[in-house]
């Protein structure tokens, strides 16, 4: 990763919003209010990362990985929400879908920004990723984090070690089980040195030791938890061989 002190022009800039949404829904109590810094949000995002075209994306209905895993998030409930906030970020999500903000049903918004920049890439686009998710760095890319106002760039070798990097750790904030025992540090030194080409291997091989019997089983429901989709037809359980081929 490499922080810009040039800031390119790009054909597209994909936004995951809802962290905007949940933030002006803590912050802001009048509706007319929160719609105007929703709408003056987006605007800032455009102008700061000299965009051409912006898409945005918001959570809609249903998520295929709780088919996967029906823990997933488990650790996380609406019902522990401020009902009046709750109720503001209803009306939020209400207000971003009848403008036209992308509805990630059956996925997350991080999936679709996956996807979008996925297909930017084919066609040729530059574009930009504007998150505050460090999970999101797993996609290679120009990304624009919005609270810091930090441009940067991840190399694909980067974003693929982050990956197989967070296949050790799992995600405890989203309830994702990773190796038991292994944290940012372990996982950190377990990687140290290991090429991007190498750290799938090294990642299997950590698994291997743990479930000799189904490891596969195991590191497969982790990965499909953590990886974000680069096709519409993703959105399922997915084997290591459909995205990396043979291990």
């Amino acid at each position: 990763m490499f922080e810009s002190t040039h800031k390119p022009e790009f054909d597209k800039c994909f936004i995951d919003a809802d962290s905007i949404l949940y933030r002006i829904a803590a912050t802001t109590d009048s509706l007319t209010q929160a719609k105007g810094h929703f709408d003056t949000s987006l605007k800032a995002i455009m102008r700061d990362t000299d965009s051409v075209q912006g898409f945005v994306a918001v959570k809609g209905k249903g998520n295929f990985r709780f088919e996967i895993a029906e823990d997933y998030k488990g650790n996380r409930s609406s019902s522990d929400m401020d009902p009046k906030m709750k109720a503001m970020l209803d009306d939020l999500y209400q207000y971003a879908w009848d403008t036209d903000c992308f509805q990630s049903h059956n996925c997350e918004a991080d999936d679709v920004v996956s996807i979008w920049a996925t297909e930017a890439l084919e066609l040729e686009n530059t574009f930009v990723i504007a998150h505050i998710d460090k999970d999101i760095d797993m996609i290679p890319g120009w990304h624009y984090n919005f609270n810091k106002k930090n441009l940067y760039y991840i190399e694909p070798d980067d974003a693929h070690l982050k990956l197989c990097k967070q296949m050790l750790t799992g995600d405890s904030a989203d309830n994702i089980k990773g190796l038991k025992g292994v944290g940012e540090k372990t996982a950190l030194k377990i990687l140290d040195g290991v090429s991007a080409d190498d750290a799938l291997n090294v990642v299997i091989d950590q698994w291997r030791k743990k479930y000799p019997r189904d490891w596969k089983v195991h590191l497969e429901k982790c990965f499909n938890l953590l990886y974000m989709r680069r096709s519409w037809d993703d959105f399922r359980a997915l084997t290591l061989e459909e995205v990396f081929g043979a291990p």
